[in-house]
């Protein structure tokens, strides 16, 4: 086959299809173009954790997928030329989620580890917090580490990284697992719990959103280790994780990253 039949352009190329579909009597289908065009405007699914804010929250409003991190793939997408529809997973499911082919990405304040990347890849960080805490309103203490909790019953949420250190110290009453921030703050309001530990930014949002009543964030609190967020694919997906790598590194370069942490109020 000659050189020019190689570069013909899609419109020729579609036309000379239709000719020979003409010329021969055969119903031609253009399934394979239509696949292929497709592919240059693909919508990936994303799926981030609904009551996660600044991080990934759902805007009431809007009914919309928001935060720093969906913002952060918005923009990777529009340098890489593909789409993104974003869905609300709780965080304990979105590893199976992206394994089992649901969701093709993970847009969340997820920490690479050793244990989760056997299943799933991770982008390059996008950026590193460490955990915070909430106490009664009426608990005027100043905890400054983990340790001072030793001997009461505190909570965290499922599947983080803090809530495996914190049961691992071994020095609590009881260490509670929640899957939902809202119930952990009651919980500590009511005192059935005297702490509950989770993301620092997304404790400070929740409450100056004034939807922490009868708690507060102890300031004073020192992190046990600040951890790195990124994005994750499904393990072997190396194409997709290459385009998020280039549009991260990219954005790192210029400032975006930072103007976008700066919008969502993760660094000063």
């Amino acid at each position: 086959m000659s050189y020019i039949a190689f570069n013909l352009s899609r419109a020729t190329f579609g036309a000379a299809l239709k000719r020979f579909a003409v010329v021969s009597g055969v119903t031609l289908s253009l399934s394979v173009w239509g696949h292929v065009a497709q592919a240059d405007a693909a919508t990936l699914r994303a799926g981030s954790p609904p009551s996660s804010a600044p991080t990934t929250f759902l805007d009431i409003k809007t009914q919309q997928i928001e935060g720093l991190m969906p913002d952060v793939v918005r923009e990777i997408a529009k340098r890489e030329g593909f789409d993104v529809d974003y869905q609300a997973v709780p965080f304990s499911a979105l590893i199976p989620s992206v394994v089992s082919g649901k969701i093709d990405l993970i847009v969340a304040g997820m920490t690479p580890t050793e244990k989760r990347a056997e299943v799933v890849s991770f982008s390059q960080p996008v950026t590193a917090f460490g955990e915070g805490v909430i106490v009664k309103a009426s608990d005027k203490t100043n905890y400054r580490s983990a340790q001072d909790f030793k001997g009461m019953s505190i909570g965290a949420l499922t599947a983080t990284d803090y809530g495996d250190q914190l049961t691992k110290l071994g020095i609590f009453k009881e260490v509670k697992m929640y899957d939902s921030p809202a119930d952990m703050t009651r919980d500590v309001a009511l005192g059935r719990i005297v702490a509950g530990f989770n993301d620092y930014p997304l404790l400070k949002a929740q409450e100056a959103m004034g939807s922490m009543a009868g708690t507060r964030v102890d300031d004073a609190y020192v992190p046990m280790k600040k951890f790195d967020i990124a994005v994750a694919v499904k393990k072997g997906n190396d194409a997709l994780l290459a385009k998020i790598n280039d549009a991260l590194t990219k954005m790192k370069a210029d400032g975006t990253l930072d103007a976008l942490l700066k919008k969502w109020h993760m660094i000063a």
